[in-house]
């Protein structure tokens, strides 16, 4: 039986996402600081994320509370960086 993945193999699967999603566009600067920084960030496996021009990034999270020994989500992660708190 295979052991699930990796915490940190999600990152590892966004970096590849994002240059790909860049490069598909053919453009010739797809990999530019500007191109990598874009506001509207990247589609990720654990949702939508962004880089930001001083090296970090911010990802979408859902909010969940455990409800009699189960996980119940109580925020869905908003699907891009258009909403209050972004």
């Amino acid at each position: 039986m295979a052991a699930p993945p990796h915490a940190l193999a999600g990152l590892a699967y966004d970096g590849i996402a994002a240059v790909g999603a860049l490069a598909s566009t053919g453009a010739r600067d797809a990999l530019s600081r500007t191109s990598l920084i874009q506001p509207a960030g990247f589609q990720g496996v654990n949702g939508v994320f962004r880089l930001l021009p001083d090296g970090t990034n911010e990802r979408s999270l859902a909010v969940a509370t455990i409800e009699n020994r189960k996980v119940v989500v109580i925020g869905p992660a908003p699907r891009g960086f258009e909403g209050a708190g972004f």
